[in-house]
Parts: C-alpha cells; sequence; structure tokens
C-alpha cells in the first residue's frame, strides 16, 4: 500500500481554501494514475491510500506538486505492544543493518501503551539486529503510523514533489529555449501551482526541435492535471530586421524585449496574466540588471524570474532534479547576434527601446498571427518546422 501526504503549503491556506487545493491534488493524482484501476482513498486529513506498491507508480505519485511525501507502508495489527514491535523491527531489519537509525512513531487512538514505549522496544530488537540509534541525524528513520488497531509501517519512503497543485494559481506563459534555465525556471512555477503554456521562437540559428524535446521532458515527468498549448512563433524575419538596423552593441537585449513584447500579445489573447523567463541576473548581457529593467519596462504584463538570484551551478542541480539536465546539456548557444564585437551591458531603457522600435511592427504582427499551435502532449520530434 502507498500512502500520499498532502503537502505543508495546502495547509498553510486558510480552511476555506484547503478544500479545493485537496481537491486538485486528488484530481493531478488522478491523472497520474491514468491508465491504472487504482484510485485514492483518503485516511486521514492530510494523508491518501492507494492500494499497490508498485515501485513505478510510487515513482510517479511522487512527482505530482501538492504531494510531500509517497509511502511504501505495510499494515500490521496494533492490538498487542510487543507483536507490533516485533513486526515492525522484522520489516526493518535489514534497512537499519550496520546503520545509524531513529524510530519515529506517531499514535492515533487509545491504547494502554505510549508511542516512546513502542519506540523503545522497536529500537532494542533493531540495536539487536546491528543498527546503532541516533536521534539527532540518523541514516534511516523507522516511521510507524498507529491509527486505532491498524499499524502503518513504512518500508521505503519517497520524497515529494511538495509545492501547490497545479491548477490552483492561473495560467502563465514561459518562454523555452534548449538550455537548462527556462525549463527549470517554467518547472518552479508550476511547483507554485501555475498552470503552464510555452512559447518558443524559431530563428535559422535556433534548436527548436530541442527546445521542445526539453519542454516535453519535463511536462511528461511533472506536469500531471495539465495539458499545456505550445505556440512556436517564427522570428527569423525579426532577427533579420535587427541585425539590418540595429547597431550591433544593442542587438541582443533588443531581440529579447521584442520576444517579451510578442509574447505579451499571446498571453494577453490567452488571457494569460503573466511571462516567465529563465533569466539569472548577470549572467549574459542581456540579464544586467539594467537590460532586465529595460525589458520589463517594455511590456504591461509582468514578467517571472524565478531564477534570478541564482547561480549557474545552483539551476543545473535542479535541472538534474527535475530531470532535463542531460538533454539541456546537449543544447547549443549559437544565436549570437553582436557579430563577434562589444555588446552594451548598461544601455539606458530609452536607448533599448528604441532599437527595438526599430523593427518593423508588420514583422511582429505577422510573426504573432501565423504561429503554429498545438498540445505540448501531441508535439513529434522533428515537426516544429515541418509540422
Amino acid at each position: 500500500m502507498l500512502h500520499l501526504t498532502i503537502s505543508g503549503d495546502v495547509f498553510l491556506k486558510s480552511r476555506r481554501t484547503q478544500p479545493r487545493m485537496i481537491g486538485r491534488v486528488v484530481d493531478n493524482v488522478r491523472a497520474a494514475l491514468a491508465g491504472t484501476d487504482l484510485a485514492p482513498r483518503r485516511v486521514a486529513n492530510h494523508r491518501f491510500s492507494i492500494d499497490t506498491d508498485d515501485g513505478a507508480i510510487a515513482d510517479r505519485l511522487a512527482r505530482v506538486f501538492g504531494i510531500s511525501s509517497v509511502d511504501t507502508v505495510v499494515v500490521v495489527p496494533a492490538d498487542d505492544l510487543d507483536r507490533l514491535a516485533a513486526a515492525v523491527a522484522e520489516l526493518n531489519a535489514d534497512r537499519v543493518a550496520g546503520r545509524t537509525f531513529a524510530v519515529r512513531p506517531k499514535r492515533t487512538g487509545d491504547h494502554d501503551w505510549r508511542s516512546h514505549d513502542l519506540a523503545v522496544k522497536v529500537g532494542d530488537l533493531l540495536r539487536a539486529a546491528g543498527g546503532t540509534v541516533d536521534l539527532e541525524r540518523p541514516d534511516e528513520t523507522v516511521g510507524v503510523r498507529i491509527v486505532d488497531e491498524e499499524a502503518y509501517v513504512v518500508v521505503e519512503h519517497r520524497r515529494g514533489a511538495g509545492g501547490l497543485p497545479i491548477g490552483t494559481q492561473g495560467p502563465v506563459l514561459g518562454l523555452v529555449s534548449g538550455g537548462f534555465d527556462s525549463i527549470v525556471a517554467l518547472w518552479m512555477m508550476m511547483s507554485r501551482g501555475t498552470e503552464p503554456e510555452l512559447v518558443h521562437f524559431t530563428l535559422n540559428c535556433a534548436q527548436s526541435d530541442h527546445a521542445l524535446a526539453v519542454s516535453h521532458a519535463m511536462w511528461e515527468r511533472w506536469g500531471f492535471g495539465s495539458d499545456p498549448l505550445v505556440h512556436v512563433v517564427e522570428f527569423q524575419e525579426v532577427k533579420e530586421a535587427l541585425l539590418a538596423d540595429v547597431d550591433r552593441r544593442l542587438r541582443q537585449v533588443a531581440l529579447k524585449v521584442l520576444m517579451v513584447q510578442a509574447a505579451e500579445r499571446i498571453a494577453v489573447e490567452r488571457k494569460i496574466e503573466a511571462l516567465v523567463t529563465g533569466d539569472a541576473l548577470g549572467q549574459v548581457s542581456s540579464q544586467t540588471l539594467p537590460h532586465l529593467a529595460a525589458i520589463s519596462r517594455s511590456v504591461q504584463i509582468p514578467i517571472l524570474r524565478p531564477l534570478v538570484g541564482m547561480p549557474k551551478e545552483a539551476i543545473i542541480d535542479l535541472a538534474r532534479r527535475v530531470g532535463t539536465a542531460e538533454i539541456s546539456a546537449r543544447a547549443r548557444e549559437v544565436c549570437d547576434l553582436s557579430g563577434g564585437g562589444t555588446v552594451a551591458t548598461a544601455a539606458r531603457t530609452s536607448a533599448v527601446h528604441r532599437a527595438a522600435d526599430l523593427v518593423p511592427e508588420a514583422l511582429m504582427a505577422d510573426a504573432v498571427e501565423t504561429r503554429k499551435t498545438f498540445r505540448l502532449a501531441d508535439w513529434v520530434p522533428g515537426t516544429v518546422l515541418s509540422g
């Protein structure tokens, strides 16, 4: 049996809000269980059970936002303290042998013994099995939940995704490329309950199929309860206008301005209230503080930047958790518009906006109006430009 514990983020909400949040968690769990005959059953205020011990299903459920942990449990009788302690010790003896451990029982109901009594008896048996007690920093935690006459012994613990359930905070539009940053940024916003849509700008120098491969890999692993659209915007003519008419020192930041302006048009059309980018302060010339400010001031819609204060190493570590690090590492950064010369890093907002304004409005309007839009679930490799 699996026990799913609801995230603490959900229980920080008011009592009026909690039922809606929990209902969405359950819906998203059901989405993760699609194709099976399994269903969650509530066993406590913040816990659900599922009648399976399948490790692959447990791994999948651990990636549902709003779930803090997924435990594989064995049910044993709790009507006798000595028999219960023996059963708990037998189930955990191999796991704690040669390691440090702590016994953490939680008890609900009327019993003629205390939780501490069970912890002591189990601890004695596990020390005899080769374990060493360490209540501060144990290698293994022996979890037991006692509810009336039944005890649920945790034999495997999985860290859950945590956060808030997807679909409880409204939609966002993520600007995605094929590198580490943008997809990790969108994942972080999904962990706060937002429902994703994606926009990708195709350029002759861009790896569009690669960008969608990274996006699809992230969504397939973590997007339970969502069905995002992808908007693919052909931006090559916009780039060529930049190369023809804009000072090479300002092309990179001007391109970013034009991308967020195009994304804003799509967001307004789709009734989406915020954009998401993978900007990290100081990482490249378009991400210096003056240029981030200029980009933000070029649109009316908020731009959310969850990675803005993170070092690259931390972003890559998150990409490993998300499961996109390996494929993102194969991306090539080839969209350098500077011609190999120096680029501006602290241009005035007015100068950045004047540079972007040199691109004809007709090119921008046409790029947005002729975009391709499709469900990310329907994406097939090799179809971005030809489909």
